[in-house]
Order: structure tokens, then sequence, then C-alpha cells
């Protein structure tokens, strides 16, 4: 017995050192491995950020176009070079056009539908049906949604902050995130702040991707996706996912009957393009109807997972940079106290340029996610490794690829001072010099985010209702990233002083 299990152990060495050799046989440059982990050893044991992971090579191999890391067994290539970013993201996106991680419907039948996961024909149809749902035409429709939302917020501050007060941020804005999507997704009006134990916010908190054990699902796909298929691994818990699904089924099917009166939402807008009502916006409703309601509450529920973290986090963020940089917090007051309280609040909060400068700079710093994937669907030749090296890398279909956004947006190459705040990178005498493919907060080309416009809108009507009344503070001027987080989040929290302002200061 003892043979046999040597020589299990022996031939599983023999298996991953394998495949552990494909860059270095190919002349490629990569870091040191560790049988089975890779390059992910610390991103497993929870030592080690995600993204720290990417930036450990992406510094060490600073001469290369780009570099190669394992995903525990998987090769994956990261590009350091921004011109072979385009050409993944954009010029030849029809050889990249899967994400890197595929987790279909028979794996997980809610998952597996989503707009991320979809593939070929059947992401094209889905992402055309939902492009107008996030247009700034419906993004104006939604302001008032989260203009709700965000005064909810500040009036419950009003009755805990009488001075000042050292909170954490983070449940601040999860609950303004949460019924911000709750009602401009699923058409339900929630005031999370006031009754945390409402169904949508307990449902959320089960459901969010926030840590390593989710992330390891992702990993466990890719490498064991037999395994994890006869495990019956789900992403999101069936429990959940079906209470996500009775939720969003009874809000579409008392929009379809008109049972309630309709609301500038993501479901009227899906409900309108499936009733063929879409058309000014260039919805197809022969596309949109090809998609059953289990596809549909899919993309509800991606809007929701997706949206929540993120979005809180880039106000998290945002509001920890304002307090380790108050001159810039101040100069953005100012704007602000300016702003008119009348008219269309979503043409006033566009007219506010520093705002949009500080928003691009936090997500210069901080971008939602840190790195993007894609997988080639064809053979592909990367080129040279570096200029007039000998060495290139010509891969079969299959091939994963992790953008290092992260990294990139912190390379002195193409920011002086890069972890420092300065808004006026963006501002509209500088932004034309930034190094084209250097900044991709929310990727591009045809898989870039699509709710991005949805998620900076809802940031900066918090932002704007927040700091009206209220500046933050801090004694941290750094933060460590926590190494058992999925998106990037501090290690000690997002605990501020808050602070309200003098109206005459």
């Amino acid at each position: 017995m003892l043979w046999y299990v040597v020589l299990i152990v022996t031939c599983l060495f023999y298996y991953s050192s394998r495949r552990l050799r494909y860059f270095s046989s190919r002349g490629i440059a990569t870091l040191p491995t560790t049988p089975f982990f890779g390059n992910l050893t610390a991103v497993t044991f929870g030592r080690e950020n995600f993204v720290e992971a990417i930036a450990k090579g992406y510094d060490a191999f600073k001469d290369q176009r780009y570099f190669g890391l394992y995903q525990y067994l998987v090769p994956t290539l990261v590009p350091r070079d921004p011109e072979l970013i385009r050409q993944i993201l954009v010029r030849d996106f029809s050889a990249f056009a899967d994400r890197g991680v595929h987790i279909d419907e028979e794996c997980d039948p809610l998952f597996g539908r989503n707009l991320i996961m979809l593939r070929g024909s059947k992401w094209r149809s889905m992402r055309v049906a939902l492009s107008p749902a996030f247009s700034g035409a419906r993004c104006r429709n939604m302001a008032p949604l989260m203009v709700e939302s965000a005064k909810s917020v500040t009036n419950h501050l009003q009755k805990k902050i009488i001075d000042e007060k050292v909170i954490d941020i983070n449940n601040i804005t999860m609950s303004y995130v949460n019924d911000v999507i709750a009602s401009c997704a699923f058409g339900f009006a929630v005031d999370s702040l006031k009754e945390p134990d409402n169904c949508i916010y307990k449902l959320g908190q089960k459901a969010i991707i926030q840590d390593t054990t989710q992330v390891m699902k992702f990993f466990g796909y890719e490498n064991i996706k037999t395994v994890m298929k006869g495990l019956k691994v789900k992403i999101i818990a069936t429990q959940e996912a079906e209470q996500f699904g009775l939720l969003f089924k009874s809000a579409l099917k008392a929009r379809k009957e008109k049972l309630v009166e309709p609301r500038p939402d993501f479901i009227q807008i899906l409900v309108d393009a499936m009733q063929g009502k879409g058309d000014d916006d260039n919805i197809s409703s022969n596309s949109t109807n090809a998609f059953t309601d289990d596809d549909l509450v899919a993309q509800a529920v991606l809007f929701y997972v997706a949206g929540y973290d993120t979005t809180a986090n880039l106000i998290n963020y945002f509001l920890y940079e304002m307090a380790v940089n108050p001159h810039v917090q101040e100069k953005l007051n100012q704007e602000i106290a300016e702003m008119s309280d009348e008219g269309d609040v979503y043409e006033a909060i566009q007219r506010l340029k520093y705002l949009e400068m500080c928003v691009c700079e936090v997500l210069r710093l901080w971008p939602l996610v840190g790195s993007a994937d894609r997988r080639s669907v064809i053979p592909y030749d990367f080129g040279p490794t570096y200029p007039d090296s000998k060495h290139s890398l010509i891969a079969p279909a299959g091939i994963h690829i992790w953008i290092p956004i992260y990294s990139i947006h912190r390379d002195e190459q193409y920011w002086p001072d890069p972890n420092t705040c300065i808004p006026e990178r963006f501002s509209p005498e500088n932004k034309g010099s930034i190094v084209p493919y250097t900044y991709l907060p929310f990727g591009t080309g045809p898989r870039h985010c699509i709710g991005s416009r949805f998620a900076v809108m809802a940031a900066k009507v918090f932002l704007v209702n927040f700091l009206k009344t209220y500046r933050t503070r801090t004694h941290r001027d750094k933060t460590k990233l926590s190494p058992r987080a999925f998106i990037l989040r501090p290690r000690d929290g997002f605990e501020l002083t808050v602070e309200r302002r003098i109206e005459d200061d």
C-alpha cells in the first residue's frame, strides 16, 4: 500500500513539475514556483493579496513585454507593454473574446448564465440587449433613485454624528449601495441603515464575492473542473441563488402584468425590451426574447454581485484619499458648495469637473478590480519577449491572460509619483498626455465593464450628498491590502474620523 502512495505522489509531482516548465522551456521570464501551487502559495494561505502576486512579476521583469505566472498549474501570460495590452483587449479582440475562467450553466445554473460567463453569439446577443440599460440617458433616469438613497444616509448620520466620530465607513457605503441596486435593479425601495434585516441586504451579505474562499472556487473550476462539478460547488450557494431568483421573478412578473407603476430601473428596461418598446434605445426585442426568465435573473444577480462591493469600494477609497489629502478634499468641497440644488441632478453632477478628476485618480490608485482576465480562442503570436529578443511565444488556443491593471496604474514609467493622489493628472490640459492603455479601471474593448457608468454615477451621487455636510480625517497615511480579499480592500478596514462641517467655514 505504501508503494502505491509513493507512486501516486511521485507521479503527481512529476506532472506538476512538467506543467510548471511551460514558460521556462520557451524562454519566457517567470518567478520561482511551488509544486501544485504555482505562484499562488501566499495567496492560497492568506499571506498575500492576489494583485500583489502579479505585482511581484511586474516589478521583477521591467525589461520584458510580457512574463509568465502560474495560477496553480495553469500557465498565465501577463502583458506589461501597453501596445500588447491594446492588441489583446481591442485590436485582436476576436482572438481573446472569452473571459479567463469559464463556469457554464451545467456547473452553476445561475452564475453560468451571466454576461461574464457567456461566450460566442449568446454573449453578443446579451451584451446588445443589456447595453442600453447603462446608457447615459438611463443613468439620468436612475439618478433620482440614487439621490433618495443618498439622502437616507445623510439623515441617518445627522442623528449619529453631532460633532465628530470615528466610524467604519464601509458599513455606511455598503448599506447605500445595497439600497441603490435594490431600487435600480430589483425595483424595491429599502433603507438598510434603518432596517438592516431587510431580505435583500441579508441576502447580499451572503452572496457577494469578497474573500479568498470565493476566489478559490474560480481557481478550482479552472484547475480541477471535474472535481468541482462532481462536488456541486456553486459560486453563489443554492439557497441564496433560489432566493434571488424568487425576488427577481416576482418583480419581473409584477411589471409584465402592470401590477405596479413603471419605474426607471433595470427590470423595467428588460420588460420594455421584451415587449418591443426599446426601439429608441436600439434594444433588439428579438434578441431579448431569445432569453428566458432564468437568463434575465442571472443578469440581475450579476448586476447586484458585481456592483455591490466594487461601487462601495470606490466610495470608501475616495473618502480615504480625501482624508489623507485634506487639500484635495477642501478644493473639492468648494466646487460642491457652488453646485446648484435645482434642476437636473444628473447634469449638475456631470458639471463637477474637479469631482470627475478626483474619481479618475482614485480609480487609478484603487481600480475596482486589480486585474482583468482573458483567454485566447485561437493560436496567437505574442511576438518577442522584449525588443530584438530571440524568444517569443506562439501559444495555442486556451492560453490565459491576466491584465495587470493595479500594477500598470502605479508604474512610475507612466505615472510620476505614482502612489500619491494627484487629481490634476486628469485635468483637461493633462489627460491627453496619458499613455494609451495605461489607465484601465474598467477594462476596455468589447468586454469592458458594462456597468461602469452606473457605478461612477452612484458613487458621485453619494459623495456629493455626503461631502456637503461632512469631511473625513485619518491618522493613517498608508494602507496595506487585505490578503484575504478578492478585490482591493485594506487590511485594517475603512475606519475614518467623520466630522460635521460648520456651515460658514
